[in-house]
């Protein structure tokens, strides 16, 4: 599978945002601040449970992604930005094989769904 084209399809379907890096996990708010890049949130995976830490795995708007570090507290988070500008292939090295198809998985979950949607909306119009 081509991953390229893969992350050109699934951008045509998502919505890119700036992250939260310190805030409520369900009530964010406009001013609470944000790491500066527009991107949509992947994958996580735990990195210390005692600390309740994380990285996160987010698609940037021009194909690339980034690795955020997340501290999880209740219901707020703490985020910083940890590497830019990752290529997937990287994600393949940091993470391994499973995290890195579980997100290639979601983005092509996200394809499917979302032509599923257009095709269905289109028919409701004809």
């Amino acid at each position: 599978m081509d991953i390229n084209r893969v992350i050109k399809e699934v951008s045509k379907y998502i919505s890119f945002g700036q992250p939260v890096s310190s805030g409520s996990v369900f009530n964010q708010r406009i001013s609470d601040p944000r790491i500066a890049m527009q991107a949509y949130y992947m994958s996580m995976k735990l990195r210390s449970e005692e600390e309740h830490y994380y990285h996160e795995i987010w698609l940037k708007k021009d194909g690339t992604f980034a690795i955020t570090e997340a501290w999880y507290h209740g219901s707020t988070v703490s985020r910083k930005l940890y590497r830019d500008n990752v290529a997937f292939d990287d994600i393949v090295q940091t993470f391994g094989d499973e995290e890195a198809n579980a997100v290639l998985v979601r983005m092509t979950e996200i394809i499917k769904k979302s032509e599923r949607e257009d095709w269905s909306s289109s028919r409701k119009r004809a």
